[in-house]
């Protein structure tokens, strides 16, 4: 059976929150890494991480290409292609592949994402009130932003840009969507994903609850200061230091630790693949409840030392902030570039 919509993320934190707005409204989701659709899971929203933000634009459009050309083939009702909501990795790349195979449906792009500070007014997109291009993320040391004029993103791709100031603004936008026969292309950030899930007719089940976590272990990936200023938050308020090669059962005392990854070599993504099998190597002796992870290439890295395993999400725990099940534990994933310095602490209250 075809799933009801299928999402195209470009790295796996991406594709994870993209899950959760789904889960966290009663429809269930799988998420998978990987460019084929050999076995889809049975599932009404199917979610592929395709890890395509730091490659070449021509290898991203192959990849997403390819997807698209399998998805044509399964016939989802609704193709949703999720975007950075800081206008990073090959957007215009990825977005003329999906044109090139459904030539015949208008693609919407809708990248505001007020409740994270993301903004569009007159086609800009702004973080906090300021151009996306004069704010940190310019500083991103695998997608450093240049411009904040969509337009100019897009390099000529068509694509139906729509301004959003408010949370309204997306909702009205995802109305005019679903109202659409058949529907359009989508696109945006996970903004838009929570707004189509609250509207579209499919069955619903209760939301789960959330688990009990005794033992947690926190991999900061992101070189953000947001996320550097929550993880020293966590350590002032309780949070145990853990370090790579720590013995096997040093986490089984129970309680929540952060992985001191500073004495982990490498760079960009060689670096966040050696944390992976450092992360693999804990895990093989000790019962961790769950992992926390910020940064999508860290927690692609993890993942892949895991074996790739697929992820069940359960819905946010905080907007952003997703809680997914997977190979036997659960994971709590966030991008590097948001949040308030309590937000770990905040995660802890709610999971003991």
């Amino acid at each position: 059976m075809a799933p009801w919509a299928l999402a195209i993320a470009d790295d796996l934190t991406g594709a994870l929150e993209t899950g959760a707005k789904f889960a966290g409204s009663g429809i269930p989701s799988r998420v998978v890494t990987g460019v084929g659709l050999d076995a889809v899971p049975e599932t009404p929203v199917l979610v592929i991480d395709t890890e395509t933000r730091h490659l070449p634009a021509g290898k991203a459009a192959e990849a997403v290409h390819r997807i698209a050309a399998a998805a044509r083939r399964l016939a989802p009702l609704l193709v949703y292609k999720k975007t950075d909501s800081t206008l990073r990795g090959n957007i215009a790349a990825e977005f003329g592949a999906l044109r090139a195979v459904f030539p015949e449906l208008p693609l919407v792009f809708v990248p505001a994402y007020p409740e994270m500070g993301r903004t569009v007014k007159s086609g800009r997109l702004h973080v906090h009130g300021v151009p996306v291009h004069e704010t940190s993320f310019a500083a991103d040391p695998l997608n450093p932003i240049r411009e904040s004029e969509i337009a100019r993103v897009l390099a000529g791709v068509a694509v139906e840009v729509a301004d959003g100031e408010t949370r309204a603004d997306v909702e009205a936008a995802a109305r005019a969507l679903v109202a659409s026969a058949p529907y359009p292309l989508a696109a945006g950030p996970a903004a838009l994903a929570e707004a189509l899930a609250a509207l579209v007719e499919l069955p619903r089940s209760e939301r789960r609850g959330w688990p009990r976590i005794e033992r947690c272990l926190l991999v900061n990936g992101s070189l953000h200061p947001a996320s550097a200023a929550q993880v020293a938050y966590a350590r002032a308020h309780g949070w145990r230091a853990a370090r790579p090669g720590c013995a096997p059962g040093a986490l089984a005392r129970g309680g929540w630790y952060v992985l001191d990854t500073a004495e982990i070599a490498g760079e960009g993504l060689d670096r966040a693949e050696r944390v992976g099998a450092v992360v693999a190597e804990i895990l093989d002796g000790t019962p961790v409840d769950a992992l926390v992870v910020f940064g999508g290439d860290t927690a692609f890295g993890i993942h892949a030392a895991l074996g790739h395993p697929p992820f069940d999400p359960y819905g946010e725990l905080v907007p952003g902030v997703p809680l997914s099940h997977c190979g036997g534990r659960f994971w709590i994933t966030k991008a590097g570039g948001f949040g308030a310095p309590e937000i770990l602490c905040d995660i802890q209250r709610l999971l003991t």
